[in-house]
């Protein structure tokens, strides 16, 4: 999944800038930083960074952490806080194109190039009910 972030100051869009990671935690406080994604510039002030649900840093369901813009903003601007969850995708299982083998049921949800998979969903049954439970890529 593509996250997209904006980084300006009072006179507008930062473009040129090396984002970084600050921090990047599981929930639980588990640290991620060192598997934490490259951040590059899309271009007028928007940066993204790249995930696959399954792979780390984002094997957890949930990640928080912190972008640092560059010492050439002031901290309020600096500093950018970042939540991911594997709620993101639900969104993404509506809007997005998907998959699905009719031989096993498996569901792939791809991402906005519609060909990279985001997120698996692997049916199961309980109580005459189907289940869908969310995995890394295949």
């Amino acid at each position: 999944m593509t996250y997209k972030i904006y980084i300006a100051d009072g006179l507008g869009p930062k473009t040129g800038l090396s984002p970084s990671w600050e921090s990047l935690k599981a929930i639980d406080g588990i640290d991620k930083s060192s598997s934490a994604p490259s951040i590059t510039e899309i271009g007028g002030g928007w940066y993204k960074f790249s995930l696959s649900y399954g792979t780390a840093p984002w094997d957890v369901n949930e990640l928080v952490g912190v972008i640092d813009a560059g010492g050439s903003l002031l901290d309020a601007q600096r500093y950018i806080p970042v939540c991911i969850s594997l709620r993101d995708m639900a969104f993404a299982f509506l809007a997005n194109k998907r998959q699905q083998t009719i031989a096993s049921g498996m569901i792939e949800i791809l991402d906005d190039d519609g060909s990279t998979v985001m997120v698996t969903y692997t049916p199961s049954q309980d109580s005459g009910r189907e289940i869908l439970t969310p995995g890394a890529p295949s």
